[in-house]
């Protein structure tokens, strides 16, 4: 009995390193970079809500986003996109060759993202229309990079 719960789990341990081997080697990044772009997203609905005058403007909450928003901005650098995390050879990727082929673009994207952040963060909080304009430029940079850079959900 107790070598035949020894090759159990002997089995049970190789067989989770064959697993283990067979994962994607990008999976982590590009669960880093949901998450974020999700925080971000979860964020973005509550100003947007707002901008949209669906719920009532709280400058408190729309301080908490912006600076929620700001802080994932200055994050994202090409750690979260390592070279070969691409869409169709990345588990769950959407992300584009062209942010490899086209880095500087991409980073200035992102700096462009860090600006609208920044300028939203200091918007957000004041009062709606406040809001409704930081939210043009910030929606601006956001589409810039996702259009060249993100592949489209199916």
């Amino acid at each position: 009995m107790r070598v035949l719960l020894m090759i159990a789990a002997a089995s049970a341990v190789l067989g989770s390193v064959a697993v283990a081997e067979e994962e994607d080697p990008f999976a982590d990044a590009v669960e880093m970079r949901h998450g974020l772009m999700l925080q971000m997203a979860t964020d973005l609905g509550k100003v947007g809500a707002m901008a949209k005058e669906e719920t009532p403007y709280d400058a408190a909450v729309a301080s908490k986003a912006a600076a929620n928003i700001a802080a994932i901005a200055s994050v994202l650098s090409m750690d979260q996109f390592p070279a070969g995390s691409e869409y169709q050879k990345a588990t769950d990727s959407f992300a584009l060759p062209a942010i490899w082929t086209a880095q500087d673009d991409f980073l200035q994207k992102i700096a462009d993202l860090n600006s609208a952040s920044g300028a939203f963060q200091t918007a957000a909080g004041t009062d709606l229309e406040s809001l409704k304009a930081g939210m043009a430029g910030l929606g601006g940079a956001c589409a810039a990079c996702h259009k060249a850079y993100r592949q489209p959900e199916e």
